[in-house]
């Protein structure tokens, strides 16, 4: 009587949870795919770095691009690029709200200065300056109007490798070239249009000179970690590969900084590059084992087996093995019980059956609170009066006084006087059990 079946509205909640649960998963789910075709335009558009990675492949080198999602070991790479899309690398972007926001954006997605710097102290590092507006990847089509805010890549710049490095620009003509003798002596002609270059006071160069620079090697600012810069990323976009011999530059110069390592075109927003550490290994005693054994590893197992003792004693002793519910003496005894009942209730004797019923109703009680610790009916049924005196005063006296008035009835009553005392003494049990 006391179980309760579950309301029909709470039926129906179940497939509505299991509806928002699936819409949920499927809006992740095109969230990630919209976000993830949004770099992949970025990628193979103008400004992108695909078609480097499939040319170098092409010409039997090593190379990836990568967009995070899993960690790779800096031993593997020789050279790690990173083409910045940013042109505030220290703050948030600010999406645009029109369509001609969108097309003179900066800033396609951010990218932060410890990033770089943490980079560049894992693995050889190129940083490709921002050069383009977002109108480059979505029309396809090159244009001075737009070219990145001078300013911003300045402020740029000096944030990776310090104020000292000199002044970023563009050279006023349509394209210019410079050259780059590879390590067989063969020298090429790198050709840009409104070729970004930049001073590079204290760097290196690899192609241009200091005063008019395209990639050197220069210094991080606040590490000292080694860095390549290159200040014009049409050497190696999908658009600058075309120009000149930038590409056969790009195959030639690319392996020889990897060292014929991996070379991975680095898009991701985050750290994945992971260094291993060497493991020390130390020889192990019985006296390493033996401190598990010390404070305050004691108290744990002095109280651990304090714990198990007291389980032991209270199965195996106060209330004894455990009781097969479906053995043979309790069904023999189940079915005396029923066989009796019968008779009383053909004789019409339900005063008896009564009293017989209250009694095996107490034992069954207080056998289900004490166990089988306690032997006998009458035993069980003061042990369990007793215990109830102590919780609930004031219900106990009610059923001592019920159980008194039940046992003093006649033999023989009527049906619906012995159901009304039944339903009577059942409630004061149930509340002894949910009231203590």
């Amino acid at each position: 009587m006391s179980e309760t079946a579950p309301t029909p509205e709470t039926a129906k909640q179940r497939p509505e949870l299991i509806l928002i649960a699936i819409f949920v998963v499927i809006g992740l789910a095109v969230l990630f795919y919209f976000s993830s075709q949004q770099q992949q335009q970025l990628r193979s558009s103008a400004s992108g770095m695909d078609g480097l990675q499939v040319w170098l492949k092409s010409e039997g080198h090593d190379a990836q691009s990568f967009a995070g999602g899993w960690t790779i070991n800096a031993e593997t790479l020789g050279l790690l690029i990173t083409p910045l899309y940013d042109t505030d690398i220290d703050d948030d972007r600010t999406p645009p709200s029109t369509k001609e926001e969108l097309l003179f954006q900066q800033d396609e997605f951010d990218l932060w200065t410890w990033q770089i710097q943490d980079r560049a102290a894992l693995v050889q590092t190129m940083v490709v300056l921002p050069k383009w507006r977002s109108g480059v990847r979505l029309t396809g089509l090159s244009h001075p109007a737009l070219l990145v805010d001078r300013n911003r890549t300045q402020a740029t710049l000096e944030r990776i490798a310090g104020n000292d490095i000199g002044a970023v620009g563009h050279i006023p003509q349509p394209f210019s070239d410079f050259t780059y003798q590879t390590p067989e002596g063969d020298r090429l002609t790198a050709r840009f249009y409104v070729a970004q270059v930049f001073e590079g006071r204290g760097c290196d160069p690899i192609i241009g000179d200091v005063g008019e620079m395209i990639l050197g090697f220069c210094t991080v600012d606040g590490t000292g970690d080694d860095i390549l810069v290159l200040s014009d990323p049409d050497l190696l976009n999908n658009h600058g590969l075309r120009l000149g011999q930038n590409a056969r530059i790009a195959e030639s110069l690319l392996p020889q900084l990897a060292q014929d390592g991996r070379i991975l075109i680095d898009y991701s927003q985050d750290i994945w590059i992971t260094q291993e550490r060497e493991v020390v290994q130390h020889e192990r005693s019985w006296s390493d084992f033996l401190r598990y054994f010390d404070y305050p590893f004691s108290v744990l197992w002095g109280g651990g087996l304090i714990l198990i003792l007291i389980t032991f004693w209270r199965a195996g002793l106060r209330y004894g093995p455990i009781v097969d519910a479906v053995s043979k003496l309790s069904a023999r005894k189940g079915q005396a019980i029923s066989a009796r009942a019968k008779l009383m209730r053909m004789t019409g004797q339900d005063g008896a059956l009564l009293d017989d019923y209250v009694t095996a109703r107490m034992s069954a009680v207080s056998s289900a609170l004490f166990g089988p610790v306690i032997s006998g009916a009458a035993t069980k049924e003061q042990a369990y009066l007793k215990h109830m005196k102590r919780l609930n005063p004031s219900l106990t006296d009610k059923l001592t006084e019920l159980l008194d008035e039940m046992r003093d009835l006649p033999p023989h009553l009527p049906a619906s006087a012995a159901i009304s005392y039944v339903e009577a003494f059942e409630l004061t049990l149930e509340q002894l059990a949910h009231d203590t």
